[in-house]
């Protein structure tokens, strides 16, 4: 028996991203990572095309980090207005930390792993971005925390210890 996390809040973006940069990453957000295991970046910048013609990225490209494994959709996008993350409420969403860092660590903030990525997908992204605010989380088992994100740094702050599940 596994358990759910709902989330109240968003992290606000600064300076908000462009038109081109919130339609990828919420193209992004709809793509199932396991389909594309070996390519973190495998969604064109039309998010109605069906076909991924990139090519691949392995496991030892420098300067790539992997999807972690367990990982296989993001319950997280921009807003529409580009001025924030938000949370798409799902079920089972327990990842947020690690799909937040993942977000900003590839694609917002300055330095991010997709700056050094030569496809044309990329052009319209500045990597100038800083995430900041904080999440409130309650999962099922009555555990109660924080996510904060600082300079583009996420911390959790425990509130209340879960009891575990029945």
């Amino acid at each position: 028996m596994g358990y759910s996390t709902q989330y109240l809040g968003r992290l606000d973006i600064a300076p908000r991203l462009n038109p081109e940069e919130t339609v990828w990453l919420r193209a992004f957000q709809r793509t199932h990572r396991g389909l594309h295991p070996d390519d973190p970046y495998a969604v064109p910048m039309n998010p109605g095309a069906e076909a991924v013609g990139h090519p691949l990225v392995g496991e030892s490209s420098p300067g790539v980090l992997i999807i972690p494994r367990g990982l296989h959709s993001f319950d997280w996008h921009p807003c529409t207005d580009g001025c924030c993350l938000q949370w798409k409420q799902v079920e089972k969403s327990n990842h947020a930390t690690v799909e937040l860092q993942y977000l900003i660590d590839h694609f917002l903030r300055p330095g991010a792993f997709a700056a050094s990525d030569t496809r044309a997908d990329f052009a319209p992204f500045t990597f100038d971005h800083t995430v900041s605010g904080t999440i409130a989380a309650e999962r099922q088992d009555g555990w109660l925390y924080l996510i904060q994100a600082r300079d583009n740094q996420l911390e959790e702050v425990t509130l209340v210890h879960g009891k575990g599940l029945w």
